[in-house]
């Protein structure tokens, strides 16, 4: 009886954060910074600045917007078509009363849904617009869990979501499966066994539960950059496409590969898990100190759920943001061979190079 009254409040908290986290992320997208006018389109081009931190956060809003899992096939269709309208002969080719504004937003849902490399449709679990729904009760899970079973269980449980998120996610077109399913191996289990260990040591020594946030926290970012790491193995050994001003594909960087793995580990699994893990216990503990709530019972559950759930919504596109997902190369930085490039439309020397990052 006991564990069936706890698996329908587990699932009833899940439900109810993945419901809170639509309404956190309507909240931070409604107080990003708004553009004063819209800019003419381009199809190459970003609809924000992608030289300032407040442009970029302003583009990763669109990309991780959790309304966009609800977009059908047909409306995905309309969208790519009235780019292939534009991309045919301009504003002009596109049906009648289309507008800058239309242009941008149909980028913003093919962005969000299709991968940019390969242009398949990406699975719909795996997209960063699923990230906070999936996580904050993951992140619940682990904070809450008090027994080796239940740390286990949760660490699995975000691990083998990782696996999918950074396959789905990541910044070349091909995956070699080895690889990848030795990244699910590892990431498990080290997140499992510092989990184990770290709760085998606040047991053993009560000082040690003062660290009682971080040892979650160090668990998903140990196991998070290893998971990240192996998931794309294939980019660091065998690199990513790289492209002139022009769009032009100069060839596979290995050096670029290497840069876009390392740049996702730091804001995704150093950055990121700071707003989950870390800053609601520490709110509880004032919240508990000052009598706001209890040490238990619904309001206590439903007060932490809240912090959670606003702080993923914050925290993911404050972390993505940090860096951009195109990533901006100077030749001197890459292999030799793409030094000596001219570009075709101005004849100059190509000194910069572009390459996705990945998210």
């Amino acid at each position: 009886m006991a564990s069936r009254l706890y698996s329908r409040r587990a699932l009833s908290v899940a439900a109810a954060s993945s419901a809170a986290a639509v309404g956190a992320f309507t909240f931070a997208h409604a107080s990003a910074p708004v553009a004063a006018d819209v800019p003419p389109f381009t199809a190459a081009g970003n609809r924000y600045t992608q030289a300032t931190y407040a442009g970029r956060l302003r583009t990763i809003l669109t990309l991780i917007d959790p309304r966009t899992l609800a977009i059908s096939d047909a409306e995905l269709e309309r969208c790519q078509a009235l780019l292939r309208d534009f991309e045919t002969g301009g504003i002009e080719a596109c049906p009648a009363n289309t507008q800058d504004e239309d242009l941008w937003s149909a980028k913003a849902t093919v962005a969000a849904i299709v991968h940019p490399v390969t242009q398949e449709k990406m699975l719909i679990f795996g997209r960063m617009s699923a990230f906070v729904p999936m996580n904050v009760p993951t992140a619940v899970g682990m904070l809450s869990a008090t027994t080796p079973m239940g740390n286990i269980f949760w660490q699995w449980f975000n691990q083998s979501y990782n696996v999918l998120n950074n396959y789905t996610c990541r910044a070349g077109a091909t995956v070699e499966w080895a690889p990848l399913l030795q990244s699910y191996g590892l990431a498990v289990g080290v997140s499992c066994g510092l989990a184990v260990a770290g709760g085998q040591l606040m047991a053993t020594v009560p000082a040690a539960a003062a660290l009682g946030p971080f040892i979650p926290y160090l668990a998903v970012i140990a196991a998070g950059s290893c998971n990240v790491a192996f998931t794309r193995m294939d980019e660091i050994r065998n690199g990513v496409h790289v492209f002139d001003a022009d769009g032009n594909d100069l060839g596979v960087s290995v050096k670029a590969g290497q840069q876009a793995v390392l740049k996702t580990v730091t804001t995704r699994s150093m950055f990121l898990p700071i707003f989950p893990l870390l800053i609601p216990p520490t709110v509880m503990k004032a919240l508990r100190a000052s009598r706001v709530v209890g040490k238990g019972g619904p309001a206590a559950m439903a007060a932490e759920v809240a912090i959670i759930t606003l702080c993923m919504a914050i925290g993911l596109p404050c972390a993505l943001a940090i860096l951009p997902q195109r990533m901006v190369l100077p030749v001197e930085s890459l292999e030799a061979e793409f030094t000596g490039r001219v570009l075709e439309s101005t004849g100059k020397p190509v000194t910069e190079v572009y390459a996705n990052k990945g998210l």
